[in-house]
């Protein structure tokens, strides 16, 4: 081979080898590019994070200025972690095909949220803490309590009372809740209980007009004890009312009820004020009249239309009323209950009052509700006069019409107005002004 061509080869190898030097210094730089970039990512992953309970997690988290480049992921099934729950856990990223670890801090340091519950509230009657707030929100457990150990509510009227709000890892957030306190020691007052009467047999209707109000509770408690009744046995019993409010205020009143054995001529009361309203609408004659004149007027009946014969049946009202009304005869008892029942029918106000002590012999009459006062009325022949008692005061009665003044009676009228009766016109002039 001459030495041109041997020139010419190694010429060509030498080039080859100048090729192949330089393919692999530009691997080589690309190589360290490549590694210098990921290194410049690796450096600017953060080694540490901490997050709020609750908090989504994702790679951004993990990075400067939350800019994730290509190529990484999580190697770690974060998934998997609770983050209600503070911790902290070890956590590897994949940057191409290098493993970075790194450390996720969950911590809470929110405190609880809620909503005030306004109270209406008695003195020293404090709620129970959770009753005071609502929508009560943390991730954590929540206890509730008074900010101040015992809260004074001693006293009425607008406050502002702290209560505070503590999660399990000692976050605290106190919410001011308003108290409106209301100072009650009025007990509630009972209206309506009254003696009554009723047969053997009958059905008895204890609340029958009874009603109950308090100054702050709306619905007071009303309790009836008929424990000392026996409804089966002729007597007088005595039943008990008591009523309290939410508060425990608490009053009682004691009425009496009387149970007979129902006599066997009994009459119904329907009838005998069937018999009344016919006689009330012919001394009526449909004027509009005043209580006190449609008093006069019924006085004024029983004393012309009754003839005194001395004796009567006093069984029941009912019977010496049916009597009076069918017979027009009879005594003071039969004068007593045909005026009961013509008041009852006008719708006035009106009680029995019986002479006591009965020494000799009893006698019935009449106390009226007459222009907002009690006044007896008798209209049965009287040892004094002809006529008949209309108006009277306890002063204006006779030793014939003596009472027990401590009997449950309402309290009677005190000024006489007899001076102003016309007992011819049945009227009442009215009181001269000063």
């Amino acid at each position: 081979m001459s030495s041109d061509r041997r020139k010419k080869r190694r010429k060509k190898s030498s080039g080859k080898a100048v090729l192949v030097l330089l393919l692999i210094i530009f691997l080589l730089l690309d190589i360290f590019a490549v590694k210098n970039h990921i290194e410049k990512q690796k450096a600017k992953i953060l080694p540490e994070v901490t997050i709020e309970t609750g908090s989504r997690i994702g790679l951004s988290l993990f990075f400067q200025n939350g800019e994730v480049f290509d190529r990484t992921s999580f190697i770690t099934d974060v998934s998997q972690i609770d983050t209600s729950v503070p911790g902290s856990y070890g956590i590897k990223i994949l940057i191409w095909k290098f493993t970075v670890p790194v450390v996720l801090n969950i911590v809470d340091t929110t405190a609880p949220t809620a909503v005030a519950v306004p109270q209406s509230v008695y003195t020293d009657r404090l709620p129970d803490p959770s009753e005071c707030v609502e929508n009560v929100y943390d991730l954590a457990d929540v206890t509730i309590s008074y900010y101040e150990e015992s809260p004074d509510i001693s006293q009425g009227g607008e406050k502002l009372i702290p209560v505070k709000l503590e999660d399990a890892y000692g976050n605290v957030n106190v919410i001011h809740v308003p108290f409106t306190i209301t100072d009650d020691h009025n007990a509630p007052l009972i209206y309506g209980p009254h003696d009554m009467e009723y047969f053997i047999g009958d059905t008895i209707i204890y609340r029958d007009g009874v009603y109950v109000t308090d100054n702050y509770d709306p619905d007071p408690q009303l309790e009836i004890d008929t424990s000392a009744v026996n409804t089966s046995a002729d007597g007088t019993y005595p039943v008990v009312y008591t009523a309290t409010d939410e508060y425990g205020n608490s009053t009682s009143t004691t009425v009496y009820l009387t149970m007979r054995t129902k006599p066997e001529d009994y009459v119904e009361p329907e009838i005998v004020y069937e018999l009344a309203q016919e006689v009330l609408d012919q001394i009526t004659e449909g004027q509009e009249l005043t209580d006190i004149e449609i008093g006069f007027r019924i006085m004024n009946w029983a004393r012309n239309n009754i003839h005194y014969i001395g004796t009567s049946n006093k069984n029941d009202w009912t019977i010496g009323a049916y009597e009076g009304f069918t017979t027009l005869q009879g005594d003071c008892f039969t004068y007593y209950a045909c005026c009961k029942a013509l008041f009852d029918v006008a719708g006035i106000d009106n009680l029995c009052v019986e002479r006591y002590p009965a020494e000799t012999s009893c006698h019935f009459w009449n106390l009226v509700y007459l222009d907002g006062q009690w006044y007896h009325c008798d209209s049965s022949p009287s040892f004094e006069h002809d006529g008949y008692w209309y108006m009277r005061t306890d002063d204006e009665l006779d030793w014939s019409h003596r009472f027990d003044t401590e009997a449950d009676l309402p309290p009677r009228a005190t000024e006489s107005v007899q001076d102003r009766l016309d007992f011819y016109n049945m009227t009442i002039r009215e009181e001269e002004e000063e």
